[in-house]
């Protein structure tokens, strides 16, 4: 049973209505985010209805010397096996028929609460791709940062700490950011969706239903189903590599710290093991990337230079891009 809670009510109507009785589709979409992962990210399809299973060497065979007449031990190596799993993200969009008729264009004003639901989608998937884990969530995806977070383990050597040495920018202001460096490709980092899925959003018209309504009396609706399977594949995590501790307040104010800040950017993108077959793009919040804009019109570094990428002036590191990413904080926890 539905409360109506959740549902669009006249007043919605009549703030998307024009003077003439049409539907505004020109909306203005003030809730939208920037999140440019989401159109970096190579995406393919999983070999498991529920994500994706590869295999990914564990050790390699021994060699040896030798000399005329002698020989050498066989040996092999190793192989381990990894499954990255899809989560589902889901939404319902729901119109009550008599009131998407009053504007005598239903199909226009049901497409507009339709936006808004795919809008939803992708700001809710390029969160859980940067902060979700399986650990504490097991219905939703396995992220980026709970993979990199630690200072000890396997991808320790990933990242780089700004409040360490040789460094040492004090973080001492409360506003943590990161910047990820990111190489998409086969073999590297990708999305996955479930085999014999479709890719990517998927959006079923469920057509006119009657249902109950708050009160238990049936009533006519208007349902959409929206629907994403989406995993996160990090199939070589030598092909990620993450700055962060950063204190956007000090090295935007300090000369010397934005230099280690440089410095470290520099560290970080030698720790991406393979720079071919793979594009490499750069994530930061909106306060990091306004310092380093403002630097790069300042060619304070030759490192920051600004360029285009996806047709739109962008902020270049090494002839990267740096990208804005709305779905990244600048309230992180620092790494332990």
């Amino acid at each position: 049973m539905s409360n109506g809670i959740n549902n669009p009510t006249l007043l919605d109507l009549l703030k998307v209505m024009q003077p003439n009785g049409g539907i505004e589709t020109n909306i203005v979409e003030r809730l939208a985010q920037r999140l440019p992962i989401l159109e970096d990210a190579v995406a393919r399809e999983g070999n498991e209805t529920t994500g994706h299973t590869f295999v990914a060497e564990a050790s390699l065979p021994a060699v040896g010397w030798r000399r005329f007449n002698e020989g050498v031990d066989a040996s092999k190596g190793t192989n381990e096996q990894f499954t990255e799993t899809c989560g589902m993200l889901e939404g319902y969009s729901k119109v009550d028929c008599g009131l998407a008729e009053l504007n005598g264009n239903s199909m226009a004003f049901r497409a507009t609460e339709d936006k808004k639901f795919m809008n939803s989608l992708k700001i809710e998937a390029s969160r859980a791709l940067m902060y979700e884990s399986v650990k504490t969530a097991p219905e939703k995806i396995h992220g980026f940062t709970p993979r990199f977070n630690l200072s000890t383990g396997s991808t320790a050597a990933q990242i780089t700490r700004l409040d360490q040495a040789p460094y040492s920018v004090t973080a001492a202001g409360g506003d943590y950011a990161s910047i990820w460096f990111i190489a998409w490709g086969e073999g590297r980092c990708y999305l996955v969706y479930p085999r014999g899925s479709m890719g990517g959003i998927h959006m079923k018209d469920c057509g006119e239903q009657v249902l109950e309504d708050s009160n238990g009396k049936l009533n006519r609706w208007l349902i959409t189903h929206w629907k994403w399977n989406l995993g996160l594949c990090v199939e070589d995590q030598r092909q990620v590599a993450r700055l962060c501790d950063i204190d956007v307040s000090e090295v935007a104010v300090s000369t010397a710290n934005f230099t280690k800040l440089i410095d470290a950017m520099i560290d970080t993108y030698y720790k991406i093991f393979d720079e071919t077959d793979s594009r490499i793009v750069l994530y930061t919040n909106r306060s990091l990337q306004a310092v380093l804009h403002k630097a790069a019109i300042r060619q304070a570094t030759g490192n920051l230079t600004l360029g285009e990428y996806a047709g739109k002036p962008t902020t270049m590191f090494l002839g990267h891009p740096i990208r804005t990413l709305d779905s990244l904080t600048v309230a992180e926890s620092l790494v332990s």
